[in-house]
């Protein structure tokens, strides 16, 4: 039987050692769940799993090690969803940070979706610093089009000139890279949606306040009232990965407690943030 939303096939979570990724292993085993769980760290989350894989992704060797240890140790046709929250901050080198939070969520999401079944879904990560995708589209699509060799000698020689830092344009970039994942999924019943959280109170929280600057971050909070909970993003991740959500693909869902909102009808004036830190790390 092909897996669907109600049928409770095991679910890749990356990331799943903390954080938002902890948090939205807590909700599937809550659920009946099974999970698969990827991280660097070789603790797994807080909840038992079926299988824990330790795997630095911004290491292609490792990852092409973690596809095939998946694909020996699980029927990957009965997996449910494949949530990529892993990534790293705009203080780690910006060679990684593309690494990362876009190559390795593309090449994660296409060996997944070679395996999977009708039913089954994919869900990335972005983040609120990527909101200004639109801006960029059509560079992140000719990106897109590279191979990962191509890519990142694409970035070697440009990362300088964009007028972004590396993290926003990772988060940016994969954004675009789920809305064209769906697109390339149409026919197959696989979806692919995007989840970009506001700042979330967790353990990499200090590294965004000296990515971005204090100053910064407490201007977006205040118009939230606070930052979110691990566990308010996960609610939305799992909705999109085996929730009621059959007819949502392609979408970038923000949950950031209405301060992208605030800013796209007015009620939050940018004018008045303080600016941000621009961090490019070599």
């Amino acid at each position: 039987m092909s897996p669907s939303n109600n049928v409770l096939g095991p679910a890749i979570v990356t990331g799943a050692s903390s954080g938002i990724g902890d948090a939205v292993c807590n909700r599937l085993a809550t659920s009946g769940r099974p999970i698969i769980s990827v991280d660097r760290d070789q603790q797994g989350p807080t909840v038992g799993v079926q299988g824990h894989y330790v795997c630095d992704l911004n290491e292609e060797a490792e990852v092409l090690r973690l596809f095939a240890d998946l694909a020996n140790d699980f029927d990957l046709s009965s997996v449910s969803s494949l949530i990529n929250v892993a990534g790293v901050p705009g203080t780690e080198a910006a060679s990684k940070v593309l690494e990362v939070n876009l190559l390795a969520v593309r090449r994660l999401s296409r060996f997944a979706a070679s395996h999977f079944s009708s039913g089954s879904t994919i869900v990335n990560v972005g983040s609120i610093s990527g909101n200004g995708w639109q801006q960029r589209l059509d560079t992140y699509r000719s990106l897109l089009t590279l191979e990962d060799p191509e890519a990142r000698a694409w970035w070697s020689a440009w990362s300088k000139l964009v007028p972004i830092d590396p993290y926003s344009f990772s988060k940016e970039a994969v954004i675009v890279w789920s809305l064209l994942h769906a697109g390339e999924l149409q026919g197959t019943g696989i979806r692919c949606n995007v989840v970009s959280p506001g700042p979330v109170d967790t353990p990499l929280l200090p590294t965004f306040r000296e990515q971005i600057g204090d100053d910064r971050i407490d201007w977006v909070v205040s118009h939230s009232g606070r930052a979110a909970k691990p566990d308010e993003i996960a609610q939305a991740i799992e909705w999109l990965a085996v929730g009621e959500s059959s007819w949502v693909n392609g979408h970038h869902l923000v949950v950031d407690g209405g301060y992208t909102s605030g800013l796209l009808s007015g009620w939050i004036d940018l004018e008045t943030a303080p600016t941000p830190k621009v961090t490019h790390t070599e």
